[in-house]
């Protein structure tokens, strides 16, 4: 899928519209968002690196320290997302 594909599928134009609205009626939220999400930039980049380039190459684990990796990944993003959960309720989000 490339970017024109995903911008024309009907979950980006729902997205647009509802931040639209966010952003007319309430911008604080809208900033209180961007915010949250800058802050939390490191674990957000970490969680993809994770995700997306180390579990890959060892999915389906074969042996048990392919299991300790994935193990490993899990627990490390578990963290991470606590961290940006943490982020946000630090701006009431």
């Amino acid at each position: 899928m490339n970017v024109k594909q995903t911008l024309k599928s009907p979950v980006a134009k729902v997205t647009g519209g509802l931040t639209a609205i966010t952003a007319i009626a309430q911008p604080e939220v809208l900033y209180a968002v961007g915010d949250a999400l800058i802050a939390s930039g490191p674990q957000l980049f970490s969680v993809v690196s994770v995700s997306a380039l180390t579990l890959p190459q060892i999915l389906p684990p074969d042996s048990t320290l392919d299991w300790i990796v994935v193990l490993a990944a899990l627990v490390f993003a578990g963290y991470l997302l606590r961290e940006i959960n943490d982020n946000f309720e630090e701006r009431g989000l």
